[in-house]
């Protein structure tokens, strides 16, 4: 079933077919092969997306969109500027801790790219860095955005794994944060040899005008994080509010919207959020067939026949999702692996929430790598670069992401810490 199931998928990637299609078409396949009525796909597929937790998706994916336009992601970039603009490396530390203030918000790698390049790229070029470099720094920066909550692919692996989302989101400030720092150094020496980068000097008088420009900004993941912590409301919740005061703040206080604008933000949010929805509905057919084959059993079996040390595991698995990343999309890597993944590592002790972050960390770098790394071309766009000269320049960046991965492998305490201080455990 399982051999089936893995050739029917990858002949539709071959063929291009899109991966929610693809999946469809198996699960058709193996319910023809199994006797089971057509019927029992509906009523799974429609189990799959009747989930309180996924309306998540759409208001985060909607607050995404309101920073991009209101106003919020402009005066977050200029108060990371005041911030850390004297490092060297000037602004690709900008676009960096930039990365971190707008991925603790929208939870989006694409909408990073293109929202931080957009604004940074043109201005990185005039200060001596190469297209392919200021490209490079903002792209790859791009996945703090899918670690640091609210994170969307957090939000899948908490849904098909039954782990709670608020834990998975505390279980993420920490290791977002550590990427941002090793992206930080990597830039610092990267500049230090190649001597782009100007810096400006550090002025508090320029921090308190960026503070006082962007405190309102900076409110939205307070209330999205020190909700959830204080217990205020679940990460659905959480959305929810966030939406609401984004919205507020850019239609009274910044003023950079209008209400005829939100047509257009609701279009695009539906578009992205059906996407997700459609591919989440087919997934959790192929699951339940795989399931009910006893699939994932098997493959526990198999894997601890070769090792039950944890450390050893996870290397086994993060080599395995580094290989499935360069061929699959975050979503749909997520949505089929986490389910079959879940159980072998948390037989051995592994808790579920510091792997839901471990993958979506390690299913993020393959957004930056060819050949259907979404962020590479999105980057690739919003740069104007050929996608030759954008790996080049991002080398150094792939080394720094793998250097975090391992330390995150040897040193589960740094993820698991703060979820197990807040004891948070609810949606």
């Amino acid at each position: 079933m399982l051999w089936i199931f893995l050739g029917i998928l990858f002949a539709s990637i071959a063929l291009g077919l899109p991966i929610a299609f693809g999946l469809g078409v198996a699960a058709v396949v193996l319910a023809v092969l199994s006797d089971i009525p057509l019927s029992i796909l509906i009523e799974q597929s429609v189990r799959g997306v009747n989930n309180f937790p996924l309306l998540a998706i759409p208001f985060f994916i909607l607050v995404g969109e309101v920073m991009s336009t209101g106003g919020i992601a402009r005066r977050l970039m200029e108060l990371a500027g005041a911030l850390v603009g004297f490092i060297r490396g000037g602004l690709g530390q900008v676009a960096i801790t930039g990365s971190m203030f707008f991925g603790g918000i929208s939870g989006s790698a694409v909408a990073d790219t293109a929202a931080t390049g957009s604004m940074m790229i043109p201005s990185m070029k005039q200060q001596g860095y190469s297209a392919p470099q200021a490209t490079a720094i903002n792209t790859v920066s791009s996945v703090i955005g899918i670690i640091i909550p609210p994170s969307i692919p957090l939000i899948l692996f908490g849904i098909v794994t039954e782990t709670s989302i608020s834990r998975l989101f505390i279980a993420g400030i920490v290791p977002g944060l550590l990427i941002g720092f090793g992206l930080m150094v990597t830039t610092f020496i990267m500049a230090s040899f190649g001597g782009a980068g100007q810096t400006r000097k550090f002025r508090l008088d320029l921090l308190w005008q960026a503070f006082k420009a962007a405190w309102l900004a900076l409110v939205l993941p307070v209330i999205v994080i020190g909700g959830i912590i204080g217990g205020v409301f679940t990460a659905t919740e959480a959305a929810v509010a966030a939406l609401l005061y984004s919205l507020f703040i850019s239609l009274v206080f910044y003023r950079e919207i209008r209400l005829r604008d939100l047509w257009g933000m609701l279009i695009r949010t539906a578009r992205l959020t059906g996407m997700v929805l459609l591919l989440l509905a087919f997934a959790t057919v192929i699951a339940w067939f795989l399931t009910i084959n006893m699939v994932p059993q098997t493959l526990v079996r198999q894997v601890q026949a070769i090792t039950q040390e944890p450390f050893l595991l996870l290397l086994i698995v993060a080599a395995l999702l580094l290989l499935v990343g360069f061929v699959m999309d975050l979503t749909p890597a997520m949505v089929i692996m986490a389910p079959m993944l879940t159980p072998i590592v948390t037989t051995v002790g592994v808790d579920a929430a510091y792997f839901g972050v471990l993958m979506a960390f390690i299913l993020g770098i393959g957004l930056l790598t060819p050949p259907v790394g979404t962020c590479l071309y999105v980057g690739c766009g919003v740069g104007k670069v050929s996608m030759e000269s954008l790996v080049k320049a991002m080398l150094p960046y792939y080394a720094a992401l793998l250097v975090v991965l391992v330390i995150l492998i040897a040193f589960p305490g740094i993820v698991t810490w703060l979820p197990d201080l807040t004891a948070v455990r609810g949606n």
